[in-house]
């Protein structure tokens, strides 16, 4: 091998390295945070209702409640305005049940209010900054 060939393996191999490892951080912070859209999915899902004798009837939203608690995971990412959204999807979600238990809503709204809330959720985007960043958490 020539001299140069040997000097270019010498200054790859370190930056190869860190490039890789800068490369799976970026990765796991990203998971991390497709898990916790993935969650909010998943609870907005599992909510079950349906229309009983002239009102609505709200089965099983008995984890609308974790939704706080993926607010504070994202705001402890640094991911504010997803963290927002969630908060104000849990919101409207708790708003929206109050009127179903007080019969002031029919199914159809609640119907059309639980599709927007599913589109909202899958609509969350990352701060970008903190997944490329050196200083972000994981």
């Amino acid at each position: 091998m020539s001299k140069e060939t040997i000097i270019s393996l010498i200054l790859a191999f370190p930056i190869g390295i860190i490039t890789g490892l800068y490369r799976g951080v970026i990765l796991s912070r990203y998971t991390r945070f497709s898990e916790l859209r993935n969650e909010v999915l998943r609870i907005i899902r599992t909510i079950d209702f349906m229309q009983e004798t002239g009102t609505l009837v709200i089965t099983n939203d008995h984890d609308v409640s974790k939704l706080s608690l993926v607010v504070s995971d994202l705001l402890f990412l640094k991911h504010r305005k997803a963290a927002d959204v969630v908060a104000q999807l849990q919101s409207d979600i708790s708003e929206k049940k109050q009127n179903a238990v007080a019969g002031h809503i029919m199914i159809d709204v609640y119907n059309s209010s639980y599709i927007e809330w599913q589109k909202s959720a899958n609509a969350i985007t990352p701060n970008k900054m903190v997944i490329f960043s050196f200083w972000g958490k994981l």
